[in-house]
C-alpha cells in the first residue's frame, strides 16, 4: 500500500512539474500600418518574427547606429528602437511602422 502511494505521489509531482515547465506567453505582439501582425522573439542575437500567425522568420542582428536591426537574407527587416518598430520585406515598396499590442497570458 505504501508502495502505491509513493508511486500516485511521484507521478502527481511529475504532472504539476511538467505543467510548471510549459513557457507563459512569451515575445511581443505587434499591429502594423499596413495591416501585418507580428509576433516576435528575440533572442540571443537575433529575432524569431510571425508573420500574420503563419510564416516564420529567422532574424540576425546586424549592426545599428541607434536601436537594434535585425535581418535576413531574403529582405525581411525589423528595425527596432524602444517600443518603434519598422517591418518591411523584399516584396513591400515600403516599411510599416508597427505598434506593440499587449495580449492576455
Amino acid at each position: 500500500m505504501t508502495k502505491t502511494i509513493t508511486i500516485l505521489a511521484a507521478a502527481a509531482a511529475l504532472a504539476v512539474s511538467g505543467c510548471a515547465s510549459v513557457p507563459a506567453n512569451t515575445g511581443t505582439s505587434y499591429d502594423c500600418s499596413g495591416g501585418t501582425r507580428l509576433k516576435v522573439d528575440y533572442v540571443g542575437d537575433g529575432a524569431i518574427v510571425r508573420v500574420n500567425g503563419g510564416r516564420t522568420m529567422v532574424l540576425k542582428s546586424t549592426p545599428a547606429n541607434s536601436g537594434q536591426i535585425y535581418e535576413n537574407r531574403t529582405g525581411a527587416r525589423l528595425a527596432r528602437n524602444g517600443n518603434d518598430v519598422t517591418w518591411n520585406t523584399a516584396l513591400r515598396s515600403a516599411p510599416e511602422s508597427c505598434r506593440v499590442v499587449y495580449t492576455p497570458l
